[in-house]
């Protein structure tokens, strides 16, 4: 019995590595996705494309359009599909954007997210890697 039991906690915890390898695998596999691209709003920005970098080095950076006047900056997060990007408050502001991650494209979430200055995205709206 106690043979059986010492064999159940060894298969039980190496389910339990197997699964938190193959957790930060999916997050490997999104974070290689997205890092170094360039995504455009699918709708109108203000006065331009509003665009979304996000860099390899953990930051990003975004502009509304041409008419805008702040250029967003800071770092960004990924968790499982979800990205969250955390404005830096030295620009004055301090706002939290997630994301959702779905292939090619960045899913807009408004729950809990601050959303933007000169235009409002609403929930679901996509933003296209370019």
């Amino acid at each position: 019995m106690k043979k059986l039991l010492i064999f159940v906690f060894t298969v039980a915890c190496l389910y339990g590595l197997t699964a938190c390898n193959q957790k930060n695998l999916v997050d490997k596999n999104v974070q290689n996705m997205i890092v170094g691209n360039t995504y455009v709003y699918e709708k109108d920005g203000f006065g331009g494309d509003f665009i979304i970098n996000i860099n390899e080095d953990g930051t990003f950076s975004y502009y509304e359009g041409a008419l805008s006047s702040y250029i967003g900056m800071g770092k960004w997060t990924l968790e499982g599909n979800t990205l969250c990007l955390a404005d830096d408050e030295e620009t004055g502001y301090s706002f939290v954007n997630y994301f959702k991650v779905d292939g090619n494209d960045l899913i807009f979430q408004s729950e809990y997210s601050s959303n933007f200055i000169y235009l409002k995205v609403a929930d679901g709206e996509r933003f296209l890697k370019g």
